[in-house]
């Protein structure tokens, strides 16, 4: 291969990958309104009910969070391991 092969490639992969970065930002952007939305905060009636599956049902946001302000998770004591173990790499 010489050098003027080695750098068309180069500037070709470039070019496709740009383009299709290009194409795939339209479809992960997000319009104005929507990001306003997002970036302010909405009252917790506004929200859905969210499904807890089987055993809890359907929960409405505002009974969620005031369970959670009535049972807040619990410190690790000092020096005991983590309940989860810890795994590093894939899922």
């Amino acid at each position: 291969m010489n050098t003027r092969q080695i750098l068309l490639y180069c500037v070709i992969s470039l070019a496709v990958t740009l383009a299709g970065l290009i194409v795939m930002f339209r479809y992960a952007a997000v319009s104005p309104q929507v990001l306003a939305r997002a970036q302010t905060a909405q009252p917790m009636g506004s929200f859905p009910d969210i499904n807890l599956g089987g055993t809890y049902g359907t929960v409405s946001m505002t009974d969620l969070v005031g369970y959670y302000l009535q049972h807040p998770p619990k410190a690790p004591a000092a020096g005991s391991a983590s309940a989860a173990p810890v795994r590093i790499g894939g899922c």
